[in-house]
């Protein structure tokens, strides 16, 4: 996909959320109608292993994934922090969101110790899949455009060449307590095996959504974001 079609892609969604949030109640729907539209997309291991390459020696490594939507389908362009911050998008990487099984994953456990359990990963996506519309609603004054994932939560993996790993949506509330649902936010949750009947017993989601933006993590360092914003 060519670097116009990816800005276009990225700023119709935002012209969506931006409709939202004045008031046009059809424009939730719509914005629903796509967050609904796959279950998950996956990473394999070469994009992995070139990420770490252009990341290189940086203090702070993360995978930022756009939301975008092209042709009526929502797509996901990831891109590693060193290169978007630099404005260098000859590296990104499109990806479909599915309801296709995942195909061809792997099928061992994980090797480091993770962050969460695989039950508490299922419950998170089904917070998701079962809220999403009041989620939604709540978080309607700042609806997120891209989710910074920490690099580590793919390197942890640990794939071998032809793997791929498995990522889906959840919501999740950082107090680790029952609050409103304006207290939760968006994640992008990473398991290594998941097939009919079972999935890895550990997961990584340490993903943060974009926007509010943070002064350790200004919005310069989205220049994806900023060019598609610009985008005619």
């Amino acid at each position: 996909m060519d670097i116009d079609t990816i800005y276009q892609a990225v700023k119709s969604w935002k012209t969506l959320i931006d409709s939202y949030k004045n008031g046009n109640t059809q424009s939730g729907k719509e914005i629903i109608k796509y967050l609904n539209q796959g279950t998950h997309f996956s990473v394999d291991a070469n994009e992995i292993k070139e990420w770490k390459n252009l990341l290189g020696s940086e203090a702070t490594k993360s995978i930022h994934a756009y939301i975008g939507i092209d042709n009526e389908s929502l797509k996901i362009f990831l891109i590693d922090s060193k290169s978007d911050a630099q404005g260098n998008f000859n590296y990104i990487s499109v990806k479909d969101f599915t309801r296709l099984p995942p195909g061809d994953i792997a099928n061992t456990e994980l090797d480091s110790e993770p962050p969460i359990t695989s039950e508490s990963a299922i419950y998170r996506n089904f917070r998701f899949n079962m809220y999403c519309s009041a989620w939604l609603e709540a978080q309607k004054s700042e609806l997120f455009q891209v989710i910074s994932i920490p690099f580590d939560d793919y390197e942890r993996m640990n794939l071998d060449i032809d793997q791929s790993c498995t990522c889906f949506f959840g919501l999740t509330n950082e107090l680790q307590e029952n609050t409103s649902i304006n207290d939760y936010h968006i994640e992008i949750i990473t398991v290594k095996d998941i097939d009919i009947n079972s999935i890895s017993q550990s997961a990584e989601n340490y993903s943060t959504p974009r926007p509010p933006f943070t002064a350790s993590d200004p919005v310069g360092n989205y220049q994806l974001l900023l060019k598609s914003d610009a985008y005619v």
